[in-house]
């Protein structure tokens, strides 16, 4: 594996123009809050810049804002036209400043610049999910239902009714594309918002935030709060909430909702994944599947991202030929600078989640699978970050720890089935639900293994989210969804109106 000289991310920082961090609450950008942390780039785990620790009393400002511009505010009660002609104008602001996103995206977490420009994580996407939304701001509509009995002349019919002050709490991993997933459903159906971006990486979403503070939302309707997890407690425990939209690990998902119920609030949790990927005999070609699933853990953000299939679940009579093709695909990795267009893939996000990669490492050679490639880290120019070179196990049981925790990097476990009843039953056994895959060439078995698998979605040969299309997951893996008309659904209320046409 080729490895690349490290440049300093300071110079990046420098040529950008950043600025530590501020709030922003109630239509002004405000200094302040519980003191600051920094913000360290994992490339080189040097500080790049300061945010506001905005604390209770930055969330309760925040909060306030919101509840005003939801309460007596224009927002929710704009006409459709007027708020359709506010959101599209912060479409095109997106679309003309996605370089810029993108560098920031790669400055606060190491992806690759190739990925951050040109991924389903761009600005361009974000531009795309604001556009999508906007488009449904005069297609909100309720039902009419026919009259159910003789015996009385009451008609029913529904509106759908934002819900109101949305807390929204995004992750470092994809930090442009959750905001625009968030974000923009819930302005398009007339919520208020207060967003808190992980601590891990607050730029890309400050440049965002900028942008929406330039347009002509109302003030209120759109706040920015930063800082770690007592804001984000804070944030999401506030009784002026009436609607949490998270993003991030499991922990923190089951405690938001474990304190949701002290005013009924409404929740959509995407969560964490240990998906699983089922590759059959008769794919169209094992190598193409075996440096999919590999590159998906190797590449990017290497391994970092919930949807990610880090089981590969291969039949018994091509499993040789996985692995060879899999250890060919790592050979093409380029670890190094990020804004570099040939690096690959990004370094692990922070010292700690390092020593938890490189634990669960050690754990599965303990376990007893057999690890073919990777999992050290490179040394000279790379030793400062936070590197590991992928890793392959194969002889996993799926009940070892590495096949049922979620190692959240760049670690691919390979076990092997027989039948495909016997694949369906390893896929399903897992605390997780969020995505799977399928390689096959027999439609028939597609449609039969993907309506058999336990999970929020499922890949045919290939996987990838769009704004107009649902995803999410059961069981561990959250609740809700995120994508299209689902989302509008998440973030509206439906009311009933009964009339008496004999009154």
């Amino acid at each position: 594996m080729a490895r690349m000289e490290t440049s300093s991310i300071i110079a990046a920082r420098d040529r950008l123009g950043v600025r530590p961090g501020l709030l922003y609450i109630d239509g002004a950008w405000l200094d302040g809050g519980e003191g600051r942390y920094d913000q360290i780039h994992p490339a080189i785990n040097e500080v790049v810049t300061s945010f506001i620790e905005a604390g209770r009393s930055g969330v309760d400002a925040a909060v306030a804002a919101a509840r005003r511009a939801f309460d007596a505010g224009p927002w929710p009660h704009m006409a459709a036209r007027e708020r359709k002609r506010i959101l599209q104008p912060i479409v095109e602001a997106i679309y003309a400043a996605e370089d810029e996103i993108a560098e920031l995206q790669t400055l606060d977490n190491g992806m690759p610049i190739t990925f951050s420009k040109g991924g389903r994580v761009s600005g361009r996407v974000a531009a795309d999910m604001f556009d999508h939304y906007a488009g449904w701001i005069d297609k909100i509509t309720g039902e009419t239902f026919p009259q159910y009995t003789g015996t009385t002349n009451l008609h029913y019919l529904t509106f759908r009714e934002p819900i109101g002050v949305v807390a929204a709490i995004t992750p470092w991993n994809g930090p442009v594309l959750t905001f625009a997933m968030k974000v923009a459903p819930a302005l398009a159906c007339g919520n208020t918002i207060v967003l808190k971006p992980s601590e891990l990486a607050g730029l890309a979403i400050a440049k965002l935030a900028d942008i929406l503070a330039r347009s002509d939302l109302p003030p209120g309707v759109f706040n920015l709060v930063t800082g770690g997890p007592a804001t984000g407690e804070a944030l999401s425990t506030h009784p002026g909430v009436d609607k949490v939209s998270f993003t991030g690990s499991p922990l923190v998902g089951e405690k938001i909702m474990s304190t949701a119920g002290s005013n009924m609030k409404r929740l959509t949790l995407e969560l964490g994944g240990k998906s699983a990927a089922l590759v059959f005999p008769d794919t169209r070609d094992v190598r193409v599947a075996a440096r999919n699933l590999m590159g998906l853990c190797s590449t990017f953000l290497s391994g970092q991202v919930c949807s990610t299939p880090t089981r590969a679940l291969v039949h018994r009579s091509i499993l040789d030929e996985f692995v060879h093709h899999a250890a060919e695909q790592v050979r093409e990795v380029r670890l190094g600078d990020p804004f570099d267009p040939a690096t690959t893939s990004a370094p692990i996000i922070s010292k700690r989640q390092l020593e938890r990669v490189l634990g669960y490492i050690d754990i599965g050679r303990w376990e007893g699978a057999r690890l073919v490639f990777g999992g050290d880290r490179p040394g000279g120019d790379l030793a400062d970050g936070n590197w590991v070179n992928p890793a392959l196990f194969v002889d996993v049981d799926n009940n070892m720890r590495i096949a049922r925790e979620e190692i959240f990097g760049p670690v691919l476990c390979v076990i092997p089935f027989e039948e495909e009843a016997d694949a369906i039953r390893i896929a399903n056994d897992s605390d997780y639900g969020l995505s799977g895959g399928i390689y096959t060439t027999d439609l028939t078995r597609a449609f039969r293994v993907a309506k058999a698998m336990r999970t929020g979605s499922v890949g045919v040969n290939g996987y990838s989210v769009m704004p107009n299309s649902p995803a999410g997951g059961i069981k561990r893996s959250g609740l809700g969804r995120e994508g299209g008309w689902a989302t509008i659904e998440e973030f509206t209320e439906v009311k009933t109106v009964m009339l008496n046409l004999d009154a």
